[in-house]
């Protein structure tokens, strides 16, 4: 990128002023309050949209008066002649030249950073670190925190956006752990002191319950009037009733098996069924292989009877002649051909006859098999009834029997009668232990029945408790090795591009003659480098402030040439308490600076003036 013109509208000091540029060396020349750092904020602020002073508002650069003030560039990139424009309001314009006129590429209030990133390759902080020096930017930098030089180094890295990543990531793993001490003190606060089931002894006193309560019921029976109306009434009734039941039972059953002597003759006619259809698909594809044929033949058949039907038509034509090929047609010849394709068509027809006969047995056969079929459906349904009836059947006999036998037991006989009065006594203290019996052992059911939900519902907390942790363990580790993997990617990022930048420091060192036997690290201190002079460490704010500002600009030039310079340097009174020796080697920086690329320099110093005597000279004046 080479920069053109400086276009300024209603900004900083000045009301509506143009300034060229040129290639090589521009020298900003005037003095105090000229404007020079106006001229120098007017570019950084067209390119990034912010002042190059951090923590200045954008209404400072307006000029005083002004609602809103513009600054714009034209420049050159890439062969292709733009011009941007930016309004302290917000507003962007960007034009391209093509064919003599200018055509705007986009314009009005909104985000270009990302636009303008995508087609000219720079950023805010990498023309802040790399490409502009601004007055007293050295000293600012160097009393930075190591933590806000980290943050210039992620943006300029192009790392900025992992390091949200990794954020999210550490936050996500910290509420994991979080999450995993919770779900741990869960558990603890579920131990189970005993994990015996008590479903054993539940399913025995049930057991035992169930059988006093069929021996209490027993005595009861015995313990009062042998003759007793209402049991027997009861029972009666429910005899009468069960006998119903077996009736429709058996009345069902013989519905069923009507027509068969009895199960074994139905399972019989089944498998004679089965039997019989085992070759159903086989007869099936053959009439489907007859039918396929039968179609074949006829239009076989259809084929020939049109070709002779053409053919005859061609003989009894008055033309003589083919209407196709126009040559003349042998009727002979042609007679033959017609008969030869009748007695074709006829053996056609034959076959076709024949194979209609035999499709028509086989279809025959086919509807037999499928009556078979239907057959075999209705009577496996007979089975299925069966086999519903025959276990209902059973259960209800045995009921009836049991009624029956309590019923015969009530009958009044004379033994009965004389051991009756004997008995009632025992039946009914036998009967009193056996209710006692049974409500305790009901309350232990209770008690049993409780602890065991008890126990059953700590045992499913515990283990939905285990699969949460299970699953935050997961989440975890995830997490981990996510952060692990963006902090391996950082590390080989520094490396990729600080260790280069190391690289070209030292030869700028070399080259400027600034000091002999150094060494900078430029990755241990993030951005500030750790020098050492022939073994001995020495701190940078010790330096002089000649050796700060040549280290400085030697230090933006080698990161400038490792992340991509855009084409130019601008640097505000760069020798600002040098001596003349130190203001010859910044000269001469400026100059080895020139030969590559389009650099900026403001200065008050008339020794600059002399000594930059062949720069393009943009001379201010007081206003």
């Amino acid at each position: 990128m080479r920069l053109e013109r400086i276009i300024l509208k209603s900004f900083g000091c000045f009301d509506r002023r143009d300034f060229d540029l040129s290639d090589g060396v521009n020298l900003i020349f005037g003095p105090n309050f000229s404007g020079k750092s106006t001229l120098v904020n007017a570019i950084f602020f067209t390119l990034t949209g912010k002042p190059i002073a951090p923590k200045v508002p954008l209404s400072a650069l307006t000029q005083s008066g002004a609602r809103s003030g513009t600054a714009g560039l034209s420049f050159c990139h890439q062969g292709q002649s733009y011009q941007l424009f930016r309004a302290t309001h917000g507003e962007v314009q960007l034009r391209q030249k093509e064919n003599g006129r200018w055509r705007i590429l986009f314009t009005g209030k909104r985000s270009v950073e990302a636009d303008l990133r995508k087609m000219f390759h720079f950023s805010y902080h990498h023309l802040g670190a790399a490409t502009f020096l601004r007055e007293g930017e050295i000293f600012e930098f160097l009393a930075r925190q190591p933590a806000d030089r980290r943050d210039i180094l992620y943006a300029l890295l192009g790392i900025d956006q992992l390091m949200q990543v990794r954020q999210r990531f550490i936050d996500g793993r910290r509420i994991a752990k979080r999450e995993e001490k919770r779900v741990q003190e869960h558990q603890r606060s579920l131990r189970v002191t005993t994990v015996k089931s008590h479903r054993d002894e539940i399913e025995r006193v049930e057991a035992e319950v169930k059988k006093l309560e069929g021996e209490y019921e027993l005595l009861s029976s015995q313990g009062g009037d042998g003759h007793d109306a209402t049991l027997m009434a009861q029972l009666n009734q429910i005899h009468t009733r069960l006998q119903q039941q077996i009736d429709t039972l058996l009345q069902e059953r013989s519905q069923v098996l009507s027509g068969f002597d009895d199960v074994g003759h139905l399972r019989a006619a089944i498998q004679e069924i089965e039997s019989a259809t085992a070759g159903a698909k086989e007869l099936e594809g053959q009439r489907e292989e007859i039918i396929r044929q039968i179609g074949s033949l006829t239009s076989q058949i259809q084929a020939l009877t049109a070709e002779c039907e053409v053919l005859r038509q061609l003989i009894n034509s008055d033309h003589g002649h083919c209407p196709t090929c126009h040559q003349p047609v042998q009727q002979e010849i042609v007679a033959k051909i017609i008969a030869e394709k009748e007695s074709t068509t006829a053996a056609h027809q034959q076959e076709l006859e024949t194979q209609q006969k035999s499709l028509d047995e086989y279809t025959t056969n086919v509807n037999a098999l499928r009556e078979l079929s239907q057959r075999h459906q209705r009577l496996q349904s007979k089975v299925k009834m069966l086999k519903r009836i025959e276990p209902q059947l059973a259960d209800l006999q045995g009921e009836f029997n049991g009624v029956a036998e309590r019923l015969r037991a009530l009958q009044p006989t004379p033994d009965r009668i004389t051991d009756e009065a004997s008995d009632l006594a025992q039946i009914a203290e036998r009967r009193h232990q056996i209710k006692h019996r049974i409500e305790s052992l009901r309350r232990r059911l209770v008690v049993l029945s409780t602890e065991e939900a008890v126990i059953v519902h700590k045992l499913e907390e515990l283990q939905r408790a285990q699969q949460q942790a299970n699953q935050i363990l997961r989440t975890r580790l995830s997490f981990e090795l996510a952060c692990d993997g963006v902090e391996k990617t950082i590390a080989s990022l520094q490396r990729t591009i600080l260790q280069p930048a190391e690289e070209e420091l030292h030869y700028w060192l070399k080259r400027m003659n600034l000091f002999q036997f150094a060494q900078v690290d430029l990755k241990s201190q993030h951005l500030l480098p750790t020098l050492k002079v022939e073994g001995v460490e020495r701190n940078l704010m010790l330096l002089s402030g000649s050796e700060k500002m040549i280290l400085y600009l030697c230090f933006k030039a080698a990161l400038s040439k490792t992340l991509g310079n855009p084409g130019f340097f601008v640097f505000d009174d760069p020798t600002l308490h040098l001596d003349p020796e130190r203001k010859d080697t910044m000269i001469s920086f400026i100059h080895q600076l020139a030969e590559v690329h389009q650099v900026i320099v403001t200065s008050n110093d008339p020794d600059m003036r002399d000594r930059l005597s062949d720069a393009h000279l943009i001379e201010m004046i007081t206003l």
